[in-house]
């Protein structure tokens, strides 16, 4: 079952990664706003509610992993970390701090689309 039109914040400083996945999930018919840091990120989490969140790990200031805690804190949306440098302990850590979901970079528009699913229990 597809999730419907979800309300998306991606947070990523990559420009292409910044302009490709925003792209694709609006191809999808999801709304999305975007952020390039975790602070960023924060605020506009505080400032308006979301379905879920697409973090990036590698982020200028806070990395995502760190600021995931205030993530969570700040808002009940579902947080998916991405992350070009994905090893077990990266996967270990973000879950353990309460990521839904970690996707390894590059990835497949199916791929995003599962893990949005999965932490918004449509999956």
């Amino acid at each position: 079952m597809a999730v419907n039109s979800l309300k998306i914040l991606v947070v990523e400083d990559d420009p292409d990664v910044a302009l490709i996945v925003p792209r694709t999930l609006e191809g999808a018919g999801h709304v999305v706003s975007h952020e390039f840091s975790a602070e960023a990120g924060l605020a506009a989490v505080k400032a308006s509610a979301f379905d879920v969140v697409l973090m990036d790990n590698s982020l200028p200031g806070a990395m995502g992993i760190t600021a995931l805690p205030e993530f969570i804190a700040a808002s009940t949306a579902p947080v998916v970390m991405m992350t070009g440098h994905a090893n077990e302990d990266v996967q270990t850590d973000a879950l353990l701090l309460g990521a839904k979901a970690l996707v390894a970079k590059p990835f497949e528009p199916a791929v995003i689309q599962a893990a949005l699913e999965k932490a918004v229990g449509k999956a």
